[in-house]
């Protein structure tokens, strides 16, 4: 049986300038993402970009290396959706005139899927990874030496899987 359980966390400064960086990061890849759909005939796209399309062109770009690979996947995978539906909105009638997906000012919430995820069983801790180019961006300009965020928390106790940390 799946379970989703909600709680807090409270985490160190160093954990948190990570974590805010990575929404930074993934706020800014839906934000580039977003201006390619949008202007895909200025840019010189033969065809309208899909969600695999901008997964394999992006791999390179310095905010999906800023974000775990599943992660920066998931932020394409979302951005796919919203643009999914608008079309089904314009479409359908249902808005009179829908609007197209914002940019995102501020970050956003990130979304570790399960490889990124490691439960040590029977205990109180889970270990997220992190991607190399992140860890040399915070070793340069934070001096944050961190290979991997631990998360502590008594609810981990008891789960044998973990598939999403939001």
């Amino acid at each position: 049986m799946l379970l989703s359980k909600k709680t807090s966390i409270k985490i160190s400064c160093e954990y948190a300038n990570l974590i805010g960086h990575m929404c930074y990061a993934a706020s800014k890849l839906w934000n580039v993402c977003n201006y390619e759909r949008q202007h895909y005939k200025e840019t010189g796209l033969g065809q309208y970009p899909d969600w695999y399309y901008q997964k394999k062109a992006h791999k390179e770009d310095l905010w999906y290396k800023q974000l775990p690979s599943q992660t920066a996947q998931e932020v394409c995978r979302l951005l796919d959706k919203a643009w999914k539906s608008f079309y089904a909105l314009k479409r359908s009638g249902g808005i009179e005139s829908p609007r197209l997906p914002r940019f995102k000012q501020d970050g956003i919430p990130i979304t570790y899927m399960q490889m990124g995820i490691v439960h040590e069983r029977d205990t109180e801790k889970v270990r997220l990874s992190l991607p190399k180019a992140l860890k040399k961006y915070m070793e340069g300009t934070y001096q944050i030496h961190e290979n991997f965020l631990f998360l502590e928390n008594k609810i981990f106790r008891d789960m044998d899987q973990i598939k999403q940390l939001r």
